[in-house]
């Protein structure tokens, strides 16, 4: 019934000539008569933090237990967004609020811009903020975002030795990196560099080297101005990177420029025959392994789905789950298989 309702809401919006951005979600009966707040995040350092100064709209929980913003006064590209609910009381200056100290809240960071229709349902085991039901790819990419960061962490718990956990750590900024790109918004890839870069990131050494001989960043520097050029987003990215002393930003002379090229293009190189000779050795050293014996019966449905090359929304459909849900399967077999891609899916089936 609720999705019926989601998507009857999304056909509507499609008529609606002005317009008009509609945030809506459901809470748990402990949340009942509290008040819910939507903020702007315009500036991504401190998307962890509630700042009475950025609210934009707030409005009550209702007797069905659901909050609903919505308006037409957002900006029309995307940016950031925070929803938050706790059960202090409703005088959002109060000091609890401001320190983040209420015993119940519960917040979720978002992209979005003045155009979309999206709703926070509870999740199976009637946790908040746990999934999302979007009219756009790019509302459900921090959610991606945050849950792969989370499965790539999750061998820090057998972790025994500094050397592992750096090879986890390396391993996590990588792949965070990677996947950001994915949803063709430069947005996310700077939410995705906060959370590798940030000061407390586990992952920020590995960031630093990166950033000796990347130009990564100076590329997404560039596609930020292109695409958000009055954000504020820019000046604080072009200032973080100054402060971590990023040569790229630098004017260089012809000759320099050429050399740092050619050398980056040779580490390419042998980074990825260095990769490709790591897998091949890898493949032949490790014994093959049970996936029955690893894997939970919905994950081995989606690996066994993955052998017979079906896509994504294939496996979604044969299953009757959400592809975001199969991403998430498809992590954590990773995760679990040590494999890194659906071509070595094949050799636990020989």
């Amino acid at each position: 019934m609720q999705k019926l309702l989601f998507y009857c809401i999304l056909l509507l919006n499609v008529f609606v000539v002005s317009a008009q951005f509609q945030f809506s979600g459901e809470v748990t009966d402990n949340f009942k008569d509290a008040t819910a707040y939507l903020t702007i995040v315009d500036e991504y350092q401190k998307s962890d933090l509630l700042l009475t100064e950025k609210i934009i709209q707030e409005c009550k929980i209702d007797s069905l237990q659901q909050f609903l913003f919505k308006g037409d006064f957002l900006a029309s590209k995307n940016m950031l967004y925070k929803i938050h609910v706790d059960t202090c009381n409703d005088e959002i200056s109060d000091s609890k609020h401001l320190l983040n100290h209420c015993e119940t809240s519960h917040s979720i960071l978002f992209i979005a811009n003045n155009t979309d229709t999206v709703f926070f349902p509870l999740n199976d085991l009637s946790q908040l903020f746990c999934e999302i039901k979007q009219s756009s790819t790019h509302n459900t990419a921090i959610l991606e975002i945050n849950a792969l960061q989370e499965t790539l962490l999750n061998n820090l718990q057998s972790s025994k030795s500094d050397a592992q956990r750096t090879i986890i750590y390396k391993n996590c900024f990588q792949k965070l990196k990677e996947f950001s790109k994915s949803f063709d918004d430069p947005l996310v890839e700077l939410y995705t560099y906060h959370l590798y870069a940030n000061e407390k990131s586990f992952s920020r050494s590995s960031y630093l080297a990166d950033l000796k001989s990347s130009n990564y960043y100076a590329d997404l520097l560039e596609r930020l101005t292109h695409n958000y050029p009055k954000s504020d987003y820019v000046k604080q990215f072009t200032s973080d990177l100054k402060k971590d002393q990023y040569t790229f930003l630098e004017p260089k002379n012809a000759d320099t420029s050429i050399t740092l090229y050619i050398i980056g293009a040779l580490l390419v190189i042998s980074i990825i025959v260095n990769i490709v000779l790591f897998q091949k050795t890898k493949v032949k050293k490790e014994p093959k392994v049970d996936y029955k014996t690893i894997l939970t019966p919905q994950e081995q449905k989606v690996f066994e789905l993955m052998h017979q090359k079906s896509s994504n929304k294939i496996i979604a459909d044969s299953l009757f789950i959400s592809v975001s849900t199969v991403k998430t399967h498809i992590n954590n077999i990773y995760s679990k298989l040590n494999i890194s891609s659906r071509k070595e899916v094949d050799v636990f089936f020989d």
